[in-house]
């Protein structure tokens, strides 16, 4: 996040990802379409994979506010584009 975005600000989850990869791609799409985004892993350092187990998810994705509804519109279309069989 930048200044005109700082940790001050509202932010809301717009992703629930199962793995730190997939949180680190939803993120780049974002962040490509100049959404500013940020991780919030639940996983503990020294407990590897127990929080995983108990959450049933990595970690958040989050974004200001002001760009929630623009972001899981672009989150579903990624999503739909992922589910079509290839040809």
């Amino acid at each position: 996040m930048n200044e005109e975005h700082g940790q001050s600000e509202d932010l809301a989850v717009v992703f629930r990802a199962p793995d730190e990869v997939t949180a680190n791609i939803v993120r780049g799409l974002l962040v490509g379409e100049e959404i500013p985004a940020m991780l919030q892993s639940r996983m503990v350092p020294w407990m590897d994979g127990v929080m995983k187990m108990g959450e049933g998810y990595w970690g958040d994705v989050l974004v200001p506010k002001d760009f929630a509804a623009r972001s899981r519109n672009l989150i579903e279309a990624y999503q739909a584009s992922d589910d079509q069989p290839e040809e």
